[in-house]
């Protein structure tokens, strides 16, 4: 499996945003290549299943949103923004063609990515936040255009356990094995060190392996400490397939997920209906660390990103995003339109 990374050390986490992220291979037989969080600079790897590819690196850089929607724009006609959400955002507030504000960071990697308020789609009301990232190649060809909760207010929660939905309306997906993400979690791991210190996790549900109807979903598990000179953080670069469930490309799909921190565990629902082949209860189907059964251990959760990041070489890509919220408890999908 090809993976990366998305979230800097929690020690680390200042004004600047996300790291990139490296990939390993899935089937244990690949080579895992180095990249460092923080900087945003990237590393590369190797991968079979699917084709050789050429891991990602890049520089990234982060802003954090001023005046807008103040606690998240809330739209009013969304029940789910009236039950303890700690965001509840339908962008509408945001000036078009700017950067959506209020409490949300925005975190690109790579020249030609890009989030900006769009007038153009959106799922309610007239506004979505639009991420687009360029063509990628060669080595360098991490990418990233995310935005970021990671309110200090707010996160880490108690109970540690976080609900969270999006619209999303994806232009195309990788028909290539190409690495992506468009959710994840990020804090740092309580009770565990690492050589005496901290380290920080990340759970990301996005996706891999090409199929006959589309990209594959999978749900990762990555210690970006792992990738820096020298590590600062365990081997992990973990992975869990929903073999033939694919993402939807060409429509507005309403997505769901749970990230339960003490139970250590995943789950993630499509349009109202959870996919079990993506709920990842300790451990997932392997990791780059050939350690069986390895568990994959929760962080406190204090930055939760939306938005499309890949770590192989790929063709440009375009997203939409409407109607985010999370919170403590369940969401539910909104009204259809």
């Amino acid at each position: 499996m090809k993976l990366r990374h998305g979230i800097i050390l929690l020690g680390l986490l200042v004004t600047s945003g996300v790291g990139a992220g490296a990939c390993s291979d899935d089937d244990g037989d690949g080579t895992t290549a180095t990249t460092s969080t923080g900087s945003g600079t990237g590393g590369g790897a190797t991968g079979t299943g699917g084709g050789t590819g050429t891991g990602g690196g890049g520089t990234g850089s982060a802003t954090t949103g001023t005046g807008g929607a103040g606690a998240g724009g809330e739209g009013g006609s969304d029940s789910a923004c009236a039950d303890g959400a700690l965001i509840c955002d339908d962008f509408e507030s945001y000036e078009a063609q700017g950067a959506p504000g209020g409490k949300w960071t925005v975190y690109t990697a790579m020249d030609g990515s890009a989030v900006t308020v769009d007038t153009a789609m959106a799922y309610s009301g007239t506004k979505s936040v639009k991420v687009t990232t360029p063509e990628s190649s060669g080595d360098n060809n991490y990418k990233s255009a995310m935005i970021q909760f990671k309110d200090a207010m707010a996160l880490p929660v108690d109970g540690n356990v976080i609900h969270g939905r999006m619209m999303f309306f994806l232009e195309s997906a990788p028909d290539t094995d190409v690495h992506w993400t468009i959710i994840d979690g990020a804090g740092t791991v309580p009770g565990k060190d690492f050589n005496g210190m901290p380290y920080t996790a990340v759970y990301r549900y996005g996706g891999q392996h090409p199929s006959a109807s589309g990209s594959q979903l999978m749900a990762n598990y990555d210690t970006p400490g792992q990738w820096t000179d020298p590590p600062t953080g365990p081997a992990t670069d973990c992975w869990h397939h929903a073999e033939g469930k694919v993402v939807p490309v060409g429509k507005w799909t309403c997505v769901e997920f749970t990230f339960d921190g003490p139970n250590n565990e995943m789950r993630f629902s499509m349009d109202g209906t959870e996919i079990p082949e993506l709920t990842m209860s300790g451990t997932g189907q392997g990791c780059a660390n050939n350690i069986e059964n390895y568990e994959w251990t929760a962080p406190e959760f204090a930055s939760i990103g939306f938005g499309w990041e890949s770590y192989q070489s790929d063709a440009p890509r375009a997203m939409w995003i409407d109607d985010v919220v999370i919170g403590t408890g369940p969401i539910g999908c909104p009204a259809e339109k």
